[in-house]
Order: structure tokens, then C-alpha cells, then sequence
């Protein structure tokens, strides 16, 4: 009793124990990634400033670089090309991201043509003042700075040397930035991207103004004309911003999340941010720098769905750039977890271990009752089972016994109401059926029992006066040992069957014998019936010879051609008996196909002609193994098909060397035709025996149907496949495969 209380009660306290330490373990995995998420957000923000101070410090670079510069321009000495290129050459390898740096000098419209005279008398032989849409004239009406030009005289690297001659105002959007930063003497990033397809789609232009004398810089001063009456020109770079955020990511060490940086719309409503560059996170020390692995749009980057990202704004030369850090997201696992997964893990352990302490008598209790309601669905499916079965052996023709190794009967089912399975419990089948019967059965089921084997077999017993036909299946059985002690059998009654096999066989024999007896006096009759054919020829001639009157010649000659339709009929018919009976042997040799196929045009070329068809045939130097004679009617028959059922057009006689499935070569007679074509249903029947295709079968002038089954008897005689291929309307083509002799070339021969 005691006992069972305390089962009791540890049952109902294991949800208590369960919630409780889960809720522990799960606290503690929390506490532990919030620490660690803080720490890598610190982080994200401290790189985030960094890599900031660094793109401004690469952008102050580029204002030194032409600060630098822009001394010997606003001296009264002329700035030449080897000077410019002297005084560039030296700071240009510090710049790896530079695309160019150019002078931009300022010129009337009036001065344009000694500009150029200049230039090309400078070596600039084809310098021309040219806008950026590759005219030559102004497109403004102002005067002042507003209708002065800002020509490229000067430019390093040597790459850049197709800018000189641009007017540098005449590119959209640049004149005003030009006329602000004269007005403001400050450097001024050019609006949207100027010379894009010739700098790059990432550059970015900066502009500095140079004047006749030092001028000072107020960032108040918005329009003095007086101030820019003394401008020169503009010293302007262009720099890869892309390469300079990659190598900023380089120096930084960004291992936080992917970097973008866009650049603002000068003036709210202008448009959309521009995307300038994006670089992906360092995964590992000492790997470069790359894109980001799934680049975000700037349409993602700045719309209502945007995902938390550190941003910093980077003002220079009058413009904004915004800096985008985007930290990686929060992972589930990751090695920066390891405590707190440590943590969780050995909670859920240390519960799972209580509760399954707690759960182990009442787990045995369960499974106790488990067993027994299994025992209880066991025996009711057993029971149902048996029930099927004896209803399913009910309506079948199958009888069920036992014998103890005596071969006395144990039990017995049978179907069959004229059985009395009463009267053979306990009897042996010496004492049921007849003595050699009984004999044969006892035989059969010893041997079971001797090798432990089954075995089945067809069994005539009698029983009752009536003869049965069995298929008897003997199996051991045997006791609890494994030690056989008697056979369990299965009868299935097959009289019915077996009565209705003999009377087919007996059909089929008739009908075979029929047959044979039909080939063997079609064969033996072969000589009787074709001499009154001959006879008839012979008397056909000598008359043909006495003949004046013209209607009696053709009365003579209509009796010719039948006696010819009567004669190859009867032949057609002859030779089908003789490959039925197996009269006709193959005889195989070697020969020049080319021989079969002269013949075969001389003979077949003459009734194309009086048909009005043309036959042509292609000469073939191969030579084939086969009976030449078997052969040479193989491919008449063809020829003869095809002149039959041709009515314009030709028949084409040739050979073609083929590929067969074991890797030899074997040549393909064809004979092609333009007749009628035969449709896809009727491909086999062609050649079945007195099928004519396509045409009235009582026409006899198509003759009898045979030619294409004796090629298909001879091909199977020959081991010569043969193919038909055709398309309906357009014509046919019959191929007979034929064994290749390989003739080795005298060079090989010398060689062995």
C-alpha cells in the first residue's frame, strides 16, 4: 500500500519537476544570448565608426591629391604637359583607386579657336572643343562663367588622355556644381554620375577650383561674381568609390554583416538613392574582400521593410554619402552560443534524468497492461483470421488434410458435397483408393517426410467411383521439437482442366498433321505440275509461229500471258511448300554482291521500261557471305513488289554498309520505290501469307500475295533481317541485312 502511494504521488509531482526545470534551463540559455547578442551589437557599432573615419580619411586623400596639384596651376608659369605629368607621376601610385585627375581650363567662346591652335600645335593634332553629346557648339545663352567653357587641356594616367578637349560644363547637371563651388571656393562631388561609360559606373567626380590669386574660403559666401571673374579652371579627380569602401573594409576588418553606400538625392524630391558600392563581411583573418553573398536593392535597404542597420552619414565636398552596416542576423546556432546551448542541453539532461527516474514504476505498470490488451487483440485477429479463411476455403475447389507419419488422415476439409470427410479420419489411403494409387501417393508423401522437403505434383485418383485429377501439395508438419510427425496436404481439383488440355492437344496434332500432309504432296506433286505449264509454253510458241491473222496473234498472245500469270503463281505457290517442308538448303559462299545486282537490272530494267518507270541501280564494290541464289530471288521478290505496285516515278537498287548490335559490319541491301507507301497498322502484315496491302484481293493481276512472306522465310532460313521502312503517299523502302566479308587492303598483308 505503501508502495503504491508512493508511485502515486511521484506521478503527479514528474509535470511540476518537468516545467520547473525546463523554465530553468530555458532562463538561463536566454540571459546567455542576450549577454552575447549585446556584445556583438558593441561590436557592430565599433566597426561601424571605424570603417566610417576610414572612408572619410580616403576621401581626404583625394582633396589633398588635389590640393597638391593645384599649386603650379595658379602660378603665373604655364603648366605644360611633362610638367603636369612630372608633378602627377610621383603622388599617382598612392592612389591605387584613382581614374583620373585632369585640368579643366576655363575659355570663352571667343578664345576656342586659339585654344585649339594651341593645342594641336602642342601635339594635339586632331584637339577639338567638343560637348559631352559630341557637338561643338553652345547650348547656353548666358554670359559670365555661365557661358564659358571648361575644357580638359590636361589629364594623367595616360588612359585618360581621350577626355582632353570635353567641355566639362556641358555634362549634364555640371555647371551648376561648378558655379556653386567657384561661388564657395570649396571642393565641390559632382551630381549623378558624369562619365559613366568612360570612367567606370562606380567613379565619382570632385571638382577644385583654381584662381589667379589666393582667394579666401568662406563656406557662407553662396554667389560672388567678383571671386569667380578670378577662376582659371577646375582641377578635378575621378576615383573607383567602390575600391576605396573595399579597401577600407580590407584595413577595418568588417566581420559584422555586409556594407553598403549610397548616395542621396542632392535636393529632396530628385529621385532615389544611387547605390555606390557594396562589400560583403570577412568571414575569415586573411580572406579578401568580396560582394556581398545576397546583395540588398536600395529599395530594400531604405523602404518601410528594411532590416536594422547601423548608419552613418559621410559629408564631403558638399555632398552626403550615408554608410550602411548591416549586422548579421541573429543565428540559432553558432559558435558564439556554445554556453548557452551548454547550458540549455544540460537542463533538459539533468530534468529528462529526474523524470525518467520518477517515471520507471509506473512505465513498468503500463507496459504490463499494454501486454495484455495486445494478448487480447492477438487472439481476436487470430480468431477473425481463421474465420476468413474457412469462409474463403468454403467456395474454392481446394481440400485440406493431415496425415501422422503413419499416413493415417488427422482432419480433413473438403468442399465437395459427394466426400464424406467423416469416413477417412483415421484411416490410411490403402484403405480409400485403389492399391497402385495408394501406392503412388504413399511414395510421394515418405519422401516428404524423409527430407523434410515439400514437393507437388499432378496425381489420377479414384474415389467413389469417379476418376479425379489432383495438383497435390505435400508439405512436413511438424510438433513442437521441429521433429517431423506427419504431412499437411492441399488438393486442388483439376479435372475439368486437364480434360480440356488433352482435347486442344489433340486439336493442335490433328491440325499439324493436316498441314504436313498438305507441304508433303504440294512438294512431292512439284514435277507433275509444272510440266502441263511447260507442255502448254512449248505449244504456245509452235502456234505463235503458224499465226498470219492479226486477231489470232492477239488471241495467242492474251493465252500467253496467262499461261505466264499461271506459271509464276504456281511456282510462288511451289516454293512456299517447299521452305515450309525444308526441302530448300542453304548453300552460303563467298561472292561480289555486285554480280546479283547486274543481273537483277538487266532483268527488272525492261518490265520498269514497258511500265513506264525508271530503275536505277548503284554499283557495289562489297562481298557478302550468303546463298547466292537464295539471295538473288530475296531481292527479285522485292524488286518484282515494288514494280507492282508502282505506278510513276522510280525504284532505286542499292547497298549501304551498317552497324550492328555486336559491333560488326554487315551490308543492307535496299530497294526503294515511290509507290503508294504502306501505313503503320499494316507494317507486319505484309508479310503474312496471301496478303495483298492496299489493293482488292480478287484482283489477280497483283498476284497472290506470297512474295514478301517467302522473303520473310528465306531471311529467317539465311539468319538476313529484313526492315521496311514507309510513309504514305510518299514511297517505300524494303533493306535485307547481309553478313560483310572484311577484305584486308595488300598494304596490311605486306605488313604481316
Amino acid at each position: 500500500m505503501n508502495r503504491r502511494y508512493r508511485a502515486g504521488r511521484g506521478t503527479a509531482a514528474l509535470p511540476v519537476i518537468i516545467v520547473t526545470g525546463l523554465f530553468l534551463s530555458l532562463s538561463a540559455f536566454l540571459l546567455i544570448r542576450s549577454a552575447t547578442s549585446q556584445a556583438e551589437h558593441a561590436l557592430a557599432d565599433r566597426q561601424a565608426i571605424q570603417l566610417h573615419d576610414e572612408l572619410k580619411a580616403g576621401l581626404e586623400r583625394q582633396s589633398m591629391l588635389l590640393r597638391a596639384l593645384s599649386g603650379p596651376l595658379a602660378g603665373p608659369a604655364p603648366v605644360t604637359d611633362a610638367s603636369f605629368a612630372s608633378a602627377a607621376e610621383p603622388l599617382l601610385p598612392l592612389y591605387p583607386n584613382l581614374r583620373a585627375v585632369a585640368w579643366a581650363r576655363r575659355i570663352s567662346e571667343r578664345n576656342v579657336p586659339l585654344l585649339e591652335r594651341a593645342m594641336r600645335s602642342a601635339g594635339y593634332t586632331s584637339f577639338a572643343v567638343r560637348n559631352a553629346d559630341g557637338g561643338r557648339g553652345p547650348d547656353y545663352g548666358a554670359a559670365g562663367m555661365s557661358a564659358d567653357r571648361f575644357v580638359n587641356v590636361l589629364a594623367e594616367p595616360r588612359s585618360a588622355v581621350g577626355l582632353i578637349g570635353l567641355d566639362m560644363a556641358s555634362l549634364p547637371g555640371q555647371r551648376d556644381v561648378l558655379v556653386r563651388s567657384c561661388a564657395a571656393n570649396r571642393l565641390a562631388a559632382a551630381e549623378g554620375q558624369p562619365l559613366r561609360a568612360e570612367l567606370g559606373e562606380s567613379s565619382v567626380l570632385i571638382y577644385l577650383p583654381v584662381y589667379t590669386r589666393e582667394v579666401e574660403d568662406d563656406p557662407d559666401r553662396l554667389v560672388e561674381p567678383i571671386v569667380c571673374d578670378l577662376l582659371t579652371g577646375f582641377l578635378w579627380t575621378s576615383f573607383d568609390i567602390g575600391q576605396l569602401l573595399r579597401d577600407a573594409v580590407r584595413r577595418v576588418g568588417i566581420s559584422i554583416g555586409d556594407v553598403y553606400l549610397l548616395e542621396p538625392p542632392a535636393r529632396p524630391g530628385m529621385g532615389a538613392p544611387r547605390m555606390l558600392a557594396a562589400e560583403g563581411a570577412i568571414g575569415r583573418p586573411g580572406e579578401l574582400p568580396h560582394p556581398p553573398v545576397d546583395p540588398l536593392t536600395v529599395e530594400q535597404l531604405t523602404g518601410d521593410a528594411a532590416p536594422h542597420a547601423i548608419v552613418r552619414d559621410i559629408a564631403f565636398a558638399g555632398r552626403v554619402w550615408r554608410l550602411y552596416v548591416l549586422p548579421d542576423a541573429a543565428r540559432l546556432f553558432s559558435a558564439d552560443d556554445r554556453l548557452a546551448w551548454t547550458m540549455l542541453i544540460g537542463g533538459i539532461l539533468l530534468t529528462a534524468g529526474v523524470a525518467a527516474y520518477v517515471l520507471r514504476e509506473a512505465r513498468t505498470k503500463r507496459l504490463l497492461r499494454t501486454e495484455a490488451r495486445a494478448r487480447a487483440a492477438m487472439a481476436r485477429a487470430l480468431r477473425e483470421s481463421e474465420e476468413r479463411f474457412r469462409l474463403a476455403l468454403r467456395y474454392s475447389k481446394v481440400s485440406l488434410f493431415s496425415q501422422d507419419r503413419n499416413l493415417r488422415h488427422l482432419w480433413i476439409y473438403c468442399p465437395r458435397a459427394d466426400l464424406h470427410p467423416e469416413r477417412m479420419i483415421g484411416r490410411t489411403d490403402a484403405e480409400l483408393f485403389p492399391m497402385d494409387e495408394a501406392a503412388r501417393m504413399s511414395t510421394i508423401k515418405r519422401s516428404v517426410m524423409e527430407s523434410g522437403t515439400g514437393t507437388r505434383c499432378e496425381l489420377v485418383v479414384t474415389y467413389g467411383g469417379s476418376r479425379r485429377v489432383l495438383d497435390l501439395s505435400v508439405e512436413p508438419m511438424r510438433d513442437e521439437t521441429g521433429a517431423v510427425a506427419g504431412v499437411v496436404c492441399a488438393a486442388i481439383d483439376m479435372t475439368e482442366s486437364v480434360e480440356i488440355r488433352d482435347a486442344l492437344s489433340r486439336a493442335h496434332a490433328e491440325a499439324e498433321r493436316a498441314n504436313q500432309a498438305k507441304s508433303r504432296f504440294l512438294a512431292a506433286a512439284s514435277h507433275d505440275l509444272r510440266q502441263p505449264f511447260q507442255a502448254m509454253s512449248l505449244f504456245h510458241h509452235i502456234l505463235m509461229s503458224k499465226l498470219d491473222d492479226p486477231q489470232q496473234v492477239e488471241v495467242a498472245n492474251k493465252l500467253g500471258e496467262a499461261l505466264t500469270a499461271g506459271n509464276t503463281l504456281l511456282s510462288t505457290l511451289l516454293d512456299t511448300s517447299a521452305l515450309e517442308v525444308g526441302n530448300v538448303k542453304p548453300r552460303v559462299a563467298e561472292f561480289d554482291v555486285q554480280d546479283i545486282l547486274a543481273r537483277l537490272s538487266i532483268e527488272i530494267g525492261d518490265q520498269a521500261i514497258d511500265r513506264g518507270l525508271q530503275l536505277r541501280t548503284v554499283d557495289c564494290s562489297a562481298r557478302v557471305q550468303s546463298d547466292p541464289i537464295l539471295l538473288e530471288r530475296m531481292v527479285r521478290n522485292l524488286l518484282v513488289n515494288a514494280l507492282r505496285y508502282t505506278t510513276e516515278g522510280r525504284i532505286l537498287l542499292g547497298c549501304r554498309r551498317r552497324s550492328d548490335a555486336d559491333g560488326g559490319i554487315r551490308l543492307s541491301i535496299e530497294v526503294w520505290d515511290t509507290g503508294p507507301g504502306i501505313a503503320e497498322a499494316e507494317m507486319n502484315a505484309i508479310f503474312e501469307d496471301f496478303y495483298r496491302c492496299g489493293t482488292d484481293q480478287r484482283d489477280s493481276g497483283r498476284g497472290l500475295g506470297l512474295g514478301l512472306s517467302i522473303v520473310r522465310r528465306m531471311s529467317q532460313m539465311l539468319d538476313h533481317p529484313v526492315t521496311v521502312r514507309s510513309r504514305v503517299g510518299r514511297g517505300t523502302v524494303f533493306a535485307v541485312s547481309v553478313p560483310l566479308v572484311v577484305q584486308e587492303c595488300s598494304c596490311c598483308a605486306a605488313a604481316e
